[in-house]
């Protein structure tokens, strides 16, 4: 990190040769507009002290020679916010010397010399073992890294370097950092859950969602054009239906149609009721319950279609219509007719559903059949975002198939969720990973600090605050944007989670990410 200097230009420095260069302090660092001779005169040919700290507001980088008695040093002290992983542009650095508890020295900058980097001349007037630290005050937080014991020595003849530099193979300056892209995380060991790959798709919960058939062959009448994401209400008019009713058609087995029509609508509205006691008891299953709910509106329509024919018959006009309405409260997701357009029985008008909820429809490989029942949820990729669907997100697992279909061979679990947490358009079918299995504490770091480099994974550990070592990792249980390291790096090791091709760029020798500083 320092430079040494030959003897002729230790010479020439003397002579003011290089008077108007930057000086050099701390590892080789140009400071524009500083001039610290005594630094130019000791530190430079000595190895600098090198430390990096982190507290919950800064990382701290700061290279400063060894200390001696009336004599100055410069701390080349660069702030990181950890917040955001950018450089500190304002504040007060205090270099605090204190024994005992009782501060014996202060030394003062009260801006940074340039962005991110504190310039401080430290001048002991004692000798002896003391306590160092560094405290950084803005308007609003305060930052303080204690770095423990240091000595300050009677001459540089007896003075050695207490805190090293890494022999780290990767140098990726400060000023590099806090202009691209970075940020590091730091390994620890969490719970993580297992998952298995599988496909999701969107539908609308039981009794929330409805394909409107047309009851007779006939024309669409509304007074207004109904349009897809429109809100609607149980029971709103959305249109009417005028049928063609043939000349031959009898009253009397129109009387007969509407009594047989009443008695089915009365026997599946009792059965619907039934069935939802036992589903909610889970005594049925949700493919019996469904069938019975569908027979109902079924039945509904039935009986509206036959009292309307009844109505138009008996009353000699033609222009009675069927009223189409909506049997649930919800959105309007699609509309297949308009006003004057003729429908067959049985075509779709629309499709509604109701827009809190929403339901995830998950098939698995049957080689996992026998472990869904231990799932507490998915995770996948969303519009260029990871969700998680489980308690914490409010969803909840509200079936588990005990049968693999024969034609995918898959097993399903539904997953009920608030649409505002998950993907809202039915229909749509996404890639998933479904959790199964108790969570494992494991050692993980970020997804995102993971590259591929030649067929290995790789990440760069940061071994001080400018200096990285690329490491050959092996790879575990993955979990939303967290995976497991099993081999390669160590607890507490802090790791380049964004940017890291912009270190390994470094390690090449790129010119192309730019410099912010000599070393």
């Amino acid at each position: 990190m320092s430079t040494k200097f030959l003897k002729p230009l230790l010479l020439l420095i003397a002579l003011g040769v290089f008077h108007s260069q930057p000086v050099l302090s701390g590892g080789g660092h140009p400071h524009d507009g500083s001039n610290h001779e005594d630094e130019k005169n000791h530190g430079a040919e000595t190895p600098a002290n090198v430390v990096t700290q982190y507290n919950n507001y800064t990382e701290l980088f700061v290279e400063f020679p060894p200390l001696v008695v009336n004599q100055a040093a410069t701390f080349v002290t660069h702030f990181t916010r950890l917040n955001n992983f950018k450089a500190v542009t304002e504040g007060t650095l205090d270099v605090i010397l204190s024994r005992n508890r009782k501060v014996v020295a202060r030394f003062r900058v009260k801006k940074p010399a340039r962005k991110g980097i504190f310039l401080p001349d430290v001048v002991p007037n004692k000798t002896g073992i003391f306590e160092l630290a560094l405290e950084l005050k803005t308007d609003s937080w305060t930052s303080r890294h204690n770095l423990g014991s240091i000595t300050v020595f009677n001459n540089l003849d007896e003075a050695y370097i207490e805190n090293k530099s890494s022999d780290a193979e990767v140098s990726y300056l400060k000023e590099q950092q806090w202009e691209n892209p970075f940020a590091i995380s730091k390994s620890q060991f969490v719970k993580l859950r297992t998952s298995v790959p599988g496909f999701g798709t969107v539908t609308a919960p039981l009794n929330q969602y409805t394909i409107i058939r047309a009851p007779d062959d006939g024309y669409f009448s509304s007074g207004k054009i109904i349009s897809a994401g429109e809100s609607v209400n149980i029971n709103d008019e959305l249109g009417s239906l005028i049928p063609r009713l043939g000349e031959d058609t009898d009253i009397g087995e129109l009387i007969v149609d509407l009594e047989r029509a009443k008695s089915r609508f009365e026997l599946a509205k009792a059965d619907v009721k039934r069935l939802k006691q036992l589903f909610n008891k889970g005594s049925v299953s949700e493919k019996l319950y469904m069938e019975a709910q569908k027979e109902l509106n079924i039945a509904v329509v039935e009986l509206k279609t036959t009292q309307s024919r009844l109505r138009q018959r008996s009353g000699g006009v033609e222009s009675v219509g069927i009223n189409i309405e909506a049997p649930i409260k919800g959105e309007v997701l699609s509309v297949h007719v308009h006003p004057g357009s003729f429908v067959r029985e049985g075509d779709p008008m629309f499709s509604l559903a109701a827009k809190e909820m929403r339901w995830l429809k998950v098939q698995v490989p049957e080689k996992f059949g026998e472990k869904i029942h231990t799932t507490s949820g998915v995770w996948l990729k969303h519009n260029n975002r990871t969700l998680v669907l489980d308690k914490q997100s409010q969803a909840l697992i509200v079936n588990t198939s005990r049968e693999v279909n024969p034609l995918t061979r898959t097993v399903e679990v539904a997953i009920a969720y608030p649409s505002e947490k998950g993907p809202s358009l039915i229909g749509a079918r996404l890639p998933v990973y479904l959790y199964i299995g108790e969570p494992k504490l494991s050692l993980a770091i970020p997804v995102s600090a993971i590259i591929d480099d030649n067929g290995q994974s790789v990440v760069y550990v940061q071994t001080n605050g400018e200096s990285f070592e690329r490491r050959v990792v092996t790879l575990g249980i993955r979990d939303n944007n967290t995976i497991e390291i099993t081999s390669g790096i160590e607890p507490n090791e802090w790791v380049v989670s964004k940017g890291a091709y912009y270190v390994k760029l470094a390690s090449t020798g790129g010119d192309s990410i730019g410099h912010g500083h000599a070393h």
